[in-house]
């Protein structure tokens, strides 16, 4: 029924945005969301009609953007985004605030509409429920937020509860109970001490910000003026105090810096710290101490990505003379946070711009350990913890797992907490963590880490929590239960040379561990295991792992390690690396063109090939020098490739699950060559050194496993 005229209508443009006559989003979503394209145009002429409510509600709201834009207030001349044939795709989901996209994917702006509660929006039930973000975080708003959302997790999180108080770690800083006191102090805890504690993670950024010494220890434990401290480290004892704890533990404060041995004992506790904390605070948009948590906040826009003002929503109201009422707002839509947080990692300038902290390496376990944690980011407040996420702005308030026993029907998930949290179901099998595993460190690869001697220990607090549901070694970030198959990762994306990487000659991992490589890149992961993770692996019949040797520090064994080595009884062959320049990048382009290679491989200037007898091959090598030239061998040397397995799908099996529209030329070409019709073998590309052999390089061969039918079988010790 219109509710303006009280008769019963129709509208054919947005189907009164009813659930019962809306199509459900095209592929279906978990969520229940619904889907409607249309044409701006189309909406203006049933907006003035004055036949439906909702089309009008739209075009007003939208009109006022629109001269939003045009003032240049936010994102300049945005006009573009609203003209007569700008298509529109309506976004309903029930209980949330109705989404538009104004443009395509690529070249879109996101707009929200949304009422501040359930009396608002009587007239469509379409307009649901969102919160008002203020353009700046202060205390009162974030305690608010994080005590409701702390009840709700004591209350229904069961995964997150914990059992009793847990012991304190060695030191935290007291931050007393007088909410004015301008002095904290240093605790060093007893064995007995048992208090609930918050945890801090931030960028220590390039300025010095305050740290204990063996110096400073004592003048720490008698008091530190508010004031020496950081903003940020400021605005976290204003929110310890605030959510009546009195402990606060803070890595430079609580860890002496200038002492080794006490930081290889306490980096190695860095699990239970964040574990064991009652809430983490996390400063996600600041870069350093000098951000704070508390600050003016800021989206982007989704296609200029020019910095938009939060917390200016514009109010639709019905005139005067209608016969209805409702107040529904109208904002450019947060989505910046959201993409970071409902996703793994994007690899895109938005994460270093909008949330530094994201992006460094130290804090990747920070964030999974933790059970909860607060996100100051630059857009909204959010909170991150083992059963769900939420926002500010309250989109976010459908991403809630709970239990992890219901988060193995959802592996294909790109929630990284919610990938992390899977593998504490109890049906959780062995294999699914190892896959856990593997998609974890590609995240890890992606990010920033200042010492590359950190690579392994950065991550020695969730591998040592991982390892409390295994019953495997640990070898230098590999677990000895997913051996071979764990040694088929590749130095960024495989055939692509488009970067340099490097291993230090004096390897703080052995060559087979993805820890020995890295590169320079900070948008793209160095590491990843793509071609398993898709296409699947076989153990090789006559390949075992015979034994493996991995000398670990006592202090923390998840670790830097030493003396390591993994011996492989597998066919081995010798060969030849050639290099193969191409050309100029134009050539290259033709060359790739006549070979039928796909539109990612197309900037290739220098192939880098194994010859094997008449035939070649080319393979991924693990080290590229800054003319993109392998670093670990020369033209014509001799390489060793020793056979781990081949690929559980052939070419055109993996390709037959993808559909058609996704399938270029040079796909569709290669389905009819033999090699396709093949399952490719896997292979390590090794050189030989004093002690045995070292990895160069990766060789997944789409020819299967010709070269080594009939190959001599060795014992291959690599380190």
């Amino acid at each position: 029924m219109n509710p303006r005229t009280g008769l019963e209508f129709i509208c054919k443009v947005c189907m009164n945005l009813d659930f019962d006559l809306l199509p459900r989003k095209d592929p279906p979503c978990i969520l229940d969301e619904y889907m409607i394209t249309t044409q701006f145009s189309k909406l203006k002429v049933s907006a003035e009609t004055g036949e439906c409510l909702a089309c009008g509600i739209i075009c007003a709201g939208l009109e006022e953007l629109r001269d939003r834009w045009d003032d240049g207030e936010e994102a300049g001349t945005e006009s573009e985004y609203l003209v007569d044939d700008t298509v529109l795709g309506i976004n309903v989901r029930r209980g949330h605030g109705l989404r538009i996209t104004l443009g395509n994917v690529g070249s879109e702006q996101i707009v929200e509409f949304y009422t501040l509660s359930e009396g608002e929006n009587a007239s469509i039930s379409a307009f649901g429920n969102g919160r008002a973000v203020a353009n700046e975080m202060g205390l009162s708003i974030s305690l608010d937020l994080a005590s409701q959302w702390i009840k709700k997790c004591d209350e229904e999180h069961k995964f997150c509860k914990k059992s009793g108080e847990l012991r304190l770690p060695t030191r935290v800083v007291d931050v007393g109970v007088d909410p004015e006191s301008d002095t904290v102090y240093l605790k060093e805890t007893a064995e007995t001490d048992r208090d609930p504690y918050m945890s801090l993670s931030h960028c220590w950024g390039l300025e010095q910000i305050i740290m204990t010494t063996t110096s400073t220890l004592q003048e720490r434990k008698e008091g530190i003026k508010l004031s020496e401290l950081s903003k940020t480290f400021r605005h976290a004892v204003k929110i310890t105090r605030g959510l009546g704890i009195r402990y606060l533990w803070i890595d430079s404060l609580c860890i002496i810096q200038d002492d080794k041995k006490d930081w290889e004992i306490e980096s190695a506790k860095m699990a239970d710290v964040y574990m064991n904390s009652y809430l983490n605070i996390a400063a996600t948009h600041s870069s350093s101490g000098k951000g704070g948590c508390f600050a003016e906040r800021w989206s982007l826009d989704s296609l200029n990505q020019v910095e938009l003002n939060v917390g200016e929503d514009i109010l639709i109201e019905p005139d005067e003379d209608e016969d209805v009422d409702y107040k529904i707002y109208v904002r450019n839509a947060l989505h910046v946070a959201h993409d970071h947080f409902t996703r793994t990692m994007d690899y895109t300038n938005t994460m270093e711009h909008a949330s530094p902290l994201l992006s460094r390496a130290w804090v990747f376990q920070e964030r999974l350990l933790s059970v909860r944690t607060l996100h100051f980011h630059a857009e909204e407040l959010i909170w991150e913890c083992g059963s769900g996420i939420s926002c500010e702005c309250s989109r976010l308030e459908d991403y809630q797992w709970g239990d992890p026993d219901g988060l193995l029907d959802h592996r294909e998930s790109e929630q990284l907490k919610m990938i992390y949290t899977s593998i504490y179901s109890s049906s959780a099998t062995e294999i699914q963590i190892f896959d856990t595993w593997l998609e974890l460190v590609r995240e890890y690869c992606s990010l920033k880490l200042t010492k590359q001697i950190d690579r392994l220990t950065a991550l020695s607090g969730l591998a040592s929590r991982i390892a409390t549901s295994l019953s495997r070694e640990y070898l230098a970030g590999l677990w000895s239960g997913d051996l071979p198959r764990a040694l088929c990762w590749l130095r960024e994306s495989g055939y692509q040379n488009k970067h340099p990487s490097f291993r230090d000659v004096d390897a703080y991992a052995p060559s087979w561990s993805w820890a020995s490589v890295w590169n320079d890149r900070e948008d793209v992961p160095s590491i990843n295991y793509d071609l398993v993770k898709v296409r699947g692996f076989v153990t090789d019949t006559r390949c075992q792992v015979q034994d493996f040797h991995c000398s670990r520090s006592r202090t923390n064994p998840f670790g830097l390690c030493d003396d390591t080595w993994l011996k492989i009884r597998a066919p081995l062959i010798k060969a030849t690396f050639r290099m193969e320049e191409v050309g100029t990048a134009t050539s290259a382009v033709e060359w790739a063109r006549k070979q039928n290679i796909s539109q990612h491989m197309r900037k290739t200037v220098i192939r880098n090939i194994v010859q094997y007898e008449e035939d070649s091959f080319q393979f991924s090598p693990d080290c590229l020098d800054a003319n993109l030239k392998v670093t670990d061998i020369a033209h014509g040397d001799s390489v060793y490739c020793v056979l781990l397995g081949h690929s559980k799908l052939t070419h055109n099996e993996y390709m037959a699950q993808w559909p058609s529209q996704y399938l270029t030329q040079a796909d569709r070409a290669k389905s009819g060559e033999a090699s396709s019709q093949t399952a490719a073998a896997y292979a390590l590309v090794l050189v030989k050194v004093d002690q045995g052999y070292r990895r160069v390089g990766f060789l997944a061969h789409r020819g299967g496993l010709g070269w080594w039918e009939g190959a001599d079988i060795h014992d291959t010790k690599i380190v």
